[in-house]
């Protein structure tokens, strides 16, 4: 489907919003990569990639490519997904910022960063939890209020003329519809935005950029710790109404080949650490995705709270000796990030080239 089709399908302002930001979480936020669903193997002859939106952008809407370079300049420490952390009388650390992608592109780990790791103590990462199998599903056992419908259907949520879709999207992803119908909106809304071919590699023992950076540390005798469990993280991004995450995944549904083409994009702003790009990017191509209030609680609820926490839960590691720290790269940005926040905490925060 067309992107001005999708646009002029949405009634409520917060659907094409929901799409965007769902799309950024499984890209960035650990826990959705990271918790196995209890399904069979995906099935799909779907390639895995899509084209880059901000080069089509750039060609056939330049004042609006423009526009979108000009405003990622205001994003404040966005240039850069790897920092070097200092302060006087300690030994250096670093932040790294992930993606959490199995795709042999994102989770090849750089040769600086294993430098780094090789320098360093210990290596801090969002959720050690969610890297064991055995205690992610520990985890998710307890958790079946924020996973599963407390009554009715998946499908009672979802419009009908998007029912035949929704159950083609969640069996192409080895999700038989039967569960799927038992399962909260935003746990699948995330699983219909990632490609299939991207849960096959999961399914397939191929590991997210986390994960390879945990075995590389573990490996050199490095001791992996977290910052978050997987209840915290699956806590937050239920906090979110209902509805958000329903809109989210009817957006999805309609949306054909649009996610494919985010996340390759986003792939794209990553490996060339143009962060910055992302949020106004996803703006220019989705003008529908407007909702002041939509922006905000998403805003305050998966970022700007678990980075405060983050960063209280980090600096008493720091303080014990050299670490390496690796969180999802939108963690890192703007006033509210990791790299500003450190700084305020007194350390010197400058990107490693």
């Amino acid at each position: 489907m067309r992107l001005e089709k999708v646009l002029a399908w949405s009634e409520n302002s917060l659907l094409i919003l929901g799409f965007a930001k769902m799309t950024l979480l499984l890209l960035f936020f650990a826990s959705f990569f990271l918790v196995q669903l209890p399904a069979p193997y995906a099935q799909s002859s779907e390639a895995c990639s899509g084209k880059n939106l901000l080069s089509e952008l750039r060609e056939t809407r330049p004042t609006a490519y423009e526009a979108v370079l000009n405003e990622a300049l205001e994003t404040k420490n966005a240039g850069s997904i790897f920092w070097k952390v200092q302060r006087e009388g300690r030994e250096t650390s670093w932040l790294f910022g992930t993606m959490h992608l199995a795709d042999p592109m994102i989770a090849a780990i750089p040769e600086k960063a294993k430098k780094a790791i090789l320098a360093s103590d210990q290596l801090v990462i969002e959720s050690v939890e969610a890297l064991d199998q055995q205690a992610a599903a520990k985890a998710m056992a307890g958790l079946a209020h924020l996973t599963l419908l407390k009554e009715g259907t998946l499908r009672d949520l979802v419009a009908d003329d998007l029912e035949d879709e929704l159950e083609e999207a969640v069996t192409a992803r080895g999700v038989p519809m039967q569960l799927a119908d038992r399962m909260q909106p935003w746990l699948i809304a995330t699983t219909v935005a990632l490609p299939v071919c991207e849960i096959q590699r999961k399914q397939t023992g191929e590991k997210v950029l986390d994960s390879a950076l945990a075995e590389f540390a573990e490996e050199n005798g490095k001791q992996v710790l977290g910052l978050e469990s997987v209840s915290e993280q699956l806590t937050a991004i239920s906090s979110l109404p209902v509805e958000y995450h329903v809109s989210a995944l009817e957006e999805t549904l309609a949306s054909g080949s649009l996610a494919l083409d985010m996340i390759e994009t986003m792939k794209i702003l990553y490996l060339e650490e143009r962060i910055g790009l992302v949020f106004p990017l996803m703006k220019a191509v989705m003008p529908a995705a407007g909702s002041e209030k939509g922006v905000a609680d998403f805003q305050e609820a998966l970022i700007d709270q678990r980075n405060q926490t983050m960063v209280e839960r980090v600096e008493p590691i720091l303080e014990q000796g050299p670490t390496f720290v690796a969180v999802g790269a939108l963690h890192l940005p703007g006033e509210t990030g990791l790299v500003n926040l450190l700084r305020n905490s007194g350390y010197t925060v400058t990107p490693v080239n």
